[in-house]
């Protein structure tokens, strides 16, 4: 499992498809406090990630310690925008699109 932030994006360059993420679309900027910028691009589950900066849906603002426990389960992402730790601002379309099957 990733040890820092750095290792958790060099993943999804090599990872282009995550099952969790099907139904979810959108662009995602992750600002990780005194570390760097993330561009991530989620299609229906296929995942492209790219260490630059520029404009997306959704701007996520953490420390690294929060980014790397929210992706190894120990944080909810959820709870902590909420409460502060990380900030989440701009249009987002986090909701999976479900269909009858």
């Amino acid at each position: 499992m990733a040890r820092s932030a750095q290792e958790i994006f060099q993943l999804y360059k090599t990872q282009k498809y995550e099952l969790f993420l099907k139904g979810v679309r959108g662009t995602y900027l992750f600002d990780i406090d005194q570390v760097g910028s993330w561009f991530v691009s989620v299609e229906d589950g296929a995942v492209t990630s790219d260490e630059r900066r520029c404009d997306a849906e959704c701007v996520i603002r953490c420390s690294e310690v929060d980014s790397i426990d929210i992706v190894k389960g120990r944080r909810n992402l959820l709870t902590a925008a909420l409460q502060g730790p990380i900030q989440v601002r701009g249009e987002s379309r986090w909701h999976r699109q479900f269909t009858d099957s």
